[in-house]
């Protein structure tokens, strides 16, 4: 670990100690890190708790870079967001004359973005001062006009940026809500005029920010127009994925056709269901314990270390029709901090199509993990969230041997313990273990795009209302409500450090969340890994899920079309109609009233949450199905998908 040293607060933005961030000032040269950087954020940045706590540092400052996921921050005071970027237009980001940039300092080339004020806190103020039923936090007791006084100015990059890669960010024009152009801090001014400061750190930074100057003045960003500037480096693939792939590959190693296992079967008379099971493996363990709050067991490499094994398990709807067909596998990952029996919520879709699903808990992120998640979040220190990513490896590893150990048992003959049992107890049912799919909604659709990226048995999979980054969709999510207040709380309700704060542990996520992955679910795949095609479905307006988190994830992953006739274009994907072999996204339309423009959740919709309602629809299943079966997918829609073609009557 590379200690922190003495930086202090960067004195571009002397209104939040913290910012701009991420922020290269935040970093020493290091020639063993694939960047050649490592995180040295010091402690005096880490946002202070109410009681003066602050987060420990050393977690962060084993990166060697910043998250390729978050937005690029800084404090404008009084600022506004009039003429810039949107999520609706976020076109206007390339334009030569737009107020923001991001730049690749290496190419030249702008990245496409949209900006966010962070409105959070303010809005939820006004509508509790309003009477609205929704958000209620009794202690938001600060008024409006506080509370304005801390939104950060985030560029939100509209696709994943580069691993490894060092940016420039740049704002010009922006203005006060009368219409003046916003003051520049007196250090960068220096810095741009060419003046003295009298200040070491800005006058050390001069022959840095020259550089700076000289790229963005080749993009046509001239450096007597611009309010603040910065750079960054975000970090590389190696620091976000060579310990899970690692983990992976040493476990297969060891066991190649899966690990032993035990098998339960429930008691349950679910319509269409020939039995249900409990399959508990006998997993390789690579945390210092089985349960939630453990750390990977890391050995003197650095890299995790098998720990023994723990039981692990899955439940199974086996369905009625695989006592006359085969049915193919399906792993299933659940919904936001829940459990495996959440696969029974589908029973109807395994019946119908003859499919065997199974569900895993995402540990790290399951039922059983929430103490933790609420100890990470409003314990004071931040570092402790790294107890969250660093388990859901164990739980990425349990669903990838999981469907290894079904499928070969499967295919393994009528002396296997899963085959006895399917004849003795399931009335003769057959699983086709040469099939193997994935289908994960909410927090299973975002996981699942880091198990589809890592996944050496599963070739396609379905995608339902997913997101990236948690960065991103936490504060427009309305089950954030749940949480947010506590964590508000905690830090005062002081936005800039809540901002600052989902930054930081942002990094950490990174190693186990689709920031981190789903980059190589098609092409520059993870190695030894195949290639893969999901099918990602998008319920606009979603509650939970920001559909922005959806586009970003559907663009990282590159290759993905837009199912034509669709609902609305989305910038970026291309729309194709008619059969379509590959990666694919389909919208549907629910009638909800449109997102928020802002990072906010939907509290003032009228209509009910259409996350989950793609149950609803009549033509999705033989859709997916054709997809799990073919790979190739088209709109089943008679037009663009909404609830006039598709629900069911």
């Amino acid at each position: 670990m590379v200690p922190a040293p003495p930086l202090g607060c960067d004195p571009l933005t002397p209104s939040y100690c913290a910012f701009p961030y991420p922020n290269d000032y935040y970093t020493v040269a290091d020639p063993s890190t694939a960047t050649g950087r490592r995180l040295a954020l010091p402690e005096e940045i880490m946002p202070p708790t109410t009681g003066g706590q602050r987060s420990r540092p050393g977690a962060f400052n084993e990166m060697d870079g910043f998250s390729p996921g978050i937005a690029a921050m800084t404090h404008l005071p009084g600022a506004t967001v009039t003429g810039l970027a949107t999520p609706d237009t976020i076109e206007d980001s390339l334009l030569a004359d737009s107020p923001t940039v991001i730049l690749n300092a290496q190419t030249g080339e702008r990245v496409p973005h949209w900006v966010d004020r962070d409105e959070w806190a303010v809005q939820a103020k006004l509508r509790m001062d309003a009477g609205e039923d929704k958000p209620n936090f009794p202690t938001l007791t600060r008024s409006v006009e506080e509370l304005r006084e801390e939104q950060a100015m985030m560029l939100r990059p509209a696709v994943r940026l580069d691993d490894a890669t060092r940016y420039i960010v740049a704002f010009r024009d922006v203005v006060d809500a009368e219409g003046a152009l916003v003051d520049p801090s007196p250090g960068f001014a220096a810095l741009r005029d060419d003046e003295p400061s009298g200040d070491d750190v800005i006058e050390s930074r001069r022959p840095r920010f020259e550089e700076i100057f000289r790229i963005l003045g080749n993009a046509g960003v001239e450096r007597e127009d611009l309010q603040i500037a910065w750079d960054f480096t975000t970090a590389s693939r190696e620091n976000n994925t060579s310990a899970m792939v690692h983990i992976r590959d040493d476990a297969f190693e060891s066991y190649p056709d899966g690990v032993p296992y035990t098998i339960e079967v429930i008691d349950d008379t679910r319509e269409g269901m020939a039995c249900r099971l409990e399959i508990t493996f006998d997993m390789p363990l690579y945390m210092t314990g089985g349960e939630t709050g453990e750390l990977l067991n890391l050995g003197d490499d650095g890299l995790p270390e098998q720990n023994g094994t723990y039981p692990y398990a899955a439940a199974m709807f086996v369905p009625e029709a695989a006592q006359t067909t085969p049915a193919p596998l399906v792993a299933v990952g659940h919904g936001q901090l829940g459990a495996k029996e959440q696969v029974f919520g589908y029973s109807e879709l395994w019946a119908n199509y003859n499919l065997a699903g199974f569900g895993l808990d995402h540990k790290g992120f399951s039922s059983d993990d929430v103490p933790t998640v609420i100890s990470a979040i409003i314990g004071g220190d931040m570092s402790v969230f790294r107890a969250i990513p660093e388990r859901m490896h164990q739980g990425h590893l349990n669903f990838l041997m999981a469907m290894r150990t079904i499928a070969r048992e499967a295919e393994g003959g009528a002396s296997t313990t899963l085959n006895q049992t399917l004849a003795n107890e399931c009335g003769g049912a057959v699983l086709d273990g040469t099939k193997r799919f994935y289908f994960g909604g909410s927090q299973g659709g975002i996981l699942g795009a880091s198990i589809m990226a890592l996944n050496l048995d599963i070739e396609r999979g379905l995608l339902a209302v997913p997101g990236q980054s948690y960065n991103l969709l936490l504060n427009r999510s309305g089950n954030f409500d749940e949480y947010a207040g506590q964590l508000y709380q905690v830090y005062g309700w002081n936005a800039l450090h809540i901002q600052m704060n989902l930054a930081l542990i942002q990094g950490l996520w990174d190693r186990a969340e689709p920031t981190g992955y789903s980059k190589y679910i098609r092409t520059d795949r993870l190695p030894g890994t195949p290639a893969h095609d999901v099918l990602i479905q998008v319920s606009k307006a979603d509650h939970q899920v920001t559909n922005l988190g959806a586009h970003i994830m559907a663009r990282t992953i590159g290759g993905v079309v837009n199912l034509a006739p669709a609902i609305r274009p989305v910038w970026g994907i291309e729309e194709k109609t008619g059969l379509h072999s590959g990666s694919a996204m389909l919208e549907v339309d629910f009638g909800n009233d449109e997102p928020p423009i802002t990072n906010i959740p939907h509290w003032g919709d009228r209509f009910p949450d259409p996350h989950g309602r793609a149950a609803e629809l009549a033509e999705l299943g033989p859709a997916l199905l054709g997809f799990y079966e073919t790979g190739e997918i088209e709109n089943p829609c008679n037009g663009p998908c909404n609830e006039d073609d598709l629900i069911q009557q």
